[in-house]
């Protein structure tokens, strides 16, 4: 019942700080953000024990993750895959130069100066394209190309954790990174190839 009672008040106020956000004319995906930022660890603790939201947020991830696929269209992303992969290069390479200069100053190991490049670097698929939504401009030229960028920086994020992960070692093993990026890199490029040139998936044993 106490569990009920934390999940009632925490929906109440998710409530209420995407209604506010609405209002603001901003997405209420921000609105939820902030409740979690209130009402977790790091403001009041009012969630203390993570497990008792645990269903609940994953459900909600599951189902924000279909919602954007069904905005997601790969063969308009395959019409611009070089400016949206372009584009992706570009933001972690302007991010990396932002950071380590801040790292210079305050002497970050070049592993975190890495870290909070690539984090920089991505952007929030779900909070984009509602903006995108709500402007009107998702299904136009803007909003495909804003996609398209969003998809790359989504499937950039497979080699970026891989890159991350190398670093926790205490040897960096450079010719076994760049065998697993490149497996995971042809492994991206066939998937979206295959998926984009389809129109219909036939799944086996139906």
């Amino acid at each position: 019942m106490h569990q009920l009672t934390d999940i009632a008040i925490i929906a109440t106020i998710a409530l209420l700080f995407g209604m506010i956000m609405t209002r603001l004319k901003q997405p209420a995906i921000v609105g939820y953000l902030l409740t979690g930022l209130v009402l977790g660890r790091s403001a009041f603790g009012f969630v203390e024990d993570r497990e008792n939201v645990e269903i609940l947020a994953e459900l909600g991830v599951l189902l924000l993750l279909y919602l954007i696929g069904m905005e997601l269209n790969l063969k308009s992303f395959m019409r611009i895959w070089k400016t949206a992969i372009g584009g992706v290069f570009l933001q972690v390479a302007v991010s990396y130069v932002v950071v380590g200069l801040i790292a210079l100053f305050l002497d970050w190991p070049w592993e975190l100066t890495l870290l909070l490049a690539f984090s920089l670097s991505i952007s929030s698929t779900a909070v984009a394209v509602k903006i995108l939504e709500d402007i009107g401009e998702l299904h136009q030229r803007t909003g495909n190309i804003a996609v398209g960028l969003l998809i790359a920086q989504d499937l950039a994020v497979v080699p970026m954790l891989l890159i991350v992960g190398s670093l926790s070692g205490d040897v960096l093993n450079i010719s076994t990174l760049v065998l697993t990026l490149g497996l995971a890199i042809a492994f991206l490029s066939g998937l979206i190839l295959f998926l984009s040139r389809r129109e219909r998936i036939h799944l086996p044993f139906l």
